[in-house]
């Protein structure tokens, strides 16, 4: 089943564009990466999908209604970022008792076990915890929704490295047993890699390419050889970088090579690695893409 369906949705804020008819599908029971750089409009995507801004064009629907004003399809969703606010006196237990009201599928003794992992105390108020216990209490809230369908605007902003791995793991260990639609935004994709199954690569408010993460890990491959060999070779190939060093070229390229053409590369001592997908994400929303970074020699 569908989850999402955005179709040609756009959003202008005055004379700026946030969202310009970006299209995608999405279906249920899946960890989506929604990807792009500052500015490419995941928040803007991310408070229209969970009802809070109105699109100004196209059509965005969950589970095949619309959102904006649709309380049937608002009570499936959670939406967490860092500008969640609570009641600055209440204490994190009196929330965490709360949540039912918050959440039609909430789980508290699940808020609960995680508050104690965390070392979270509930007779704390919220307004004494610094921004990382802040990230950990939101997160608690965001898990322990367990909404059809969760939304997570940079989850893991404020914490350390120890505290984001332990994030990952307690997400993926909890969506095995309780599947359901997250979708993350985050600037640490090297990070999430493992626990995607898929990408949304936006730029400027569109859809810059929507697939699963084995593709997107075969999508790109440097070849580093001999300028004579390689210049002429990706002439006709889908170019994300090249550096020339003296005689020698390192070439990024989209990975569509026939067995011919990997056998000659091969044959001329070509050196042939993949592209992260992080790096590929760069590459795709770069403005000079293919151009010559720089030649020495």
């Amino acid at each position: 089943m569908n989850v999402i369906e955005c179709r040609k949705l756009s959003k202008q804020f005055g004379s700026k564009t946030a969202l310009k008819e970006l299209s995608f599908t999405v279906n249920d029971n899946k960890i989506i990466g929604f990807i792009g750089r500052n500015g490419a409009g995941k928040t803007t995507f991310l408070k229209t999908c969970a009802g809070f801004l109105k699109p100004t064009s196209g059509e965005l629907t969950l589970w095949g209604e619309k959102v904006f004003d649709n309380l049937n399809v608002i009570s499936n969703i959670t939406f967490i970022d860092e500008e969640i606010q609570y009641e600055k006196e209440w204490e994190l237990g009196k929330i965490l008792m709360l949540g039912s009201l918050y959440y039609k599928h909430w789980d508290h003794v699940y808020a609960q076990k995680l508050l104690k992992h965390f070392e979270l105390n509930e007779k704390l108020k919220y307004s004494k915890l610094s921004r990382g216990m802040k990230t950990q209490f939101n997160i608690i809230m965001g898990l322990a929704s367990r909404s059809p369908l969760t939304l997570m605007d940079e989850p893991t902003l404020g914490l350390d490295a120890a505290v984001r791995k332990e994030f990952y793991s307690i997400l993926l260990k909890d969506y095995a047993e309780n599947p359901r639609t997250i979708l993350i935004s985050s600037h640490l994709l090297s990070e999430l890699e493992n626990l995607l199954e898929e990408i949304v690569l936006i730029h400027e408010g569109s859809a810059v390419l929507h697939k699963p993460i084995e593709e997107m890990q075969e999508y790109g491959i440097y070849l580093n050889g001999k300028k004579e060999i390689l210049l002429p070779f990706i002439e006709k190939k889908e170019v994300f970088s090249t550096e020339v060093l003296g005689n020698s070229v390192i070439a990024g390229i989209k990975n569509d090579l026939s067995q011919n053409e990997f056998s000659y590369l091969k044959e001329n001592n070509t050196d042939i690695s993949k592209i992260s997908v992080q790096d590929i994400c760069i590459y795709l929303t770069k403005s000079d893409r293919g151009e010559v970074l720089h030649e020495i020699g």
